[in-house]
């Protein structure tokens, strides 16, 4: 790290993202590396219908993380005094077998969320392709707040299941120094989630 130059945390820290969904009216923000806050335009969760609202959110999913990956890569790129030619050096697909594998099974690692009501579950692959199935009769049963903080449990599970998968990938291609019981443990879980 240069002398005086922020640290790549220190970007990230600092870093705001903000798409929209496709037709407008959700909002995602993300802020202080993955806290994310969705929000509506005044009146549109109520004319929505579960099927596509769950389409709007899939679709403002894969575009946030898309967006916050190129944030994180623009953070890193500034951190590190890099051109953008370096950077695009860097983000190139290794030549290395067992690191390619590794990235390949990483960018296809499949995260499941679900609001604890069960009213909202989210799977994501590779965090780009996000399936988002919402309840019958949800958006009738729930206020707008509520099921906001529904699809806030759903994302924080999503990413939660997601970094338990990433920590056992991880430790089949890397020695982490984890007890193997952890791993065990770690597994199992990762099986009984499958299963839910």
């Amino acid at each position: 790290m240069t002398p005086g130059v922020p640290s790549v945390s220190d970007y990230l820290a600092r870093m705001v993202v903000e798409v929209r969904s496709p037709d407008q009216q959700i909002t995602a923000r993300v802020t202080n590396y993955t806290q994310v806050d969705v929000s509506f335009r005044p009146e549109a969760y109520d004319r929505y219908r579960e099927d596509d609202l769950a389409h709007q959110l899939a679709r403002l999913g894969g575009t946030a993380w898309v967006a916050y990956h190129r944030g994180r890569s623009e953070a890193y790129r500034r951190s590190q005094n890099l051109t953008a030619e370096e950077l695009r050096a860097a983000e190139r697909p290794p030549t290395d077998p067992k690191q390619r594998a590794y990235e390949e099974e990483l960018n296809a690692v499949e995260g499941v969320g679900r609001s604890p009501d069960g009213a909202v579950r989210i799977d994501a692959r590779g965090m780009t392709q996000w399936t988002v199935r919402i309840a019958p009769g949800t958006i009738r049963r729930l206020a707008e707040r509520a099921f906001l903080a529904g699809l806030h449990a759903a994302v924080e599970g999503l990413f939660a299941d997601r970094q338990m998968k990433i920590i056992l990938l991880k430790s089949r291609y890397f020695d982490l120094g984890l007890p193997q019981r952890w791993l065990d443990i770690m597994a199992r879980l990762d099986a009984a989630n499958r299963r839910r």
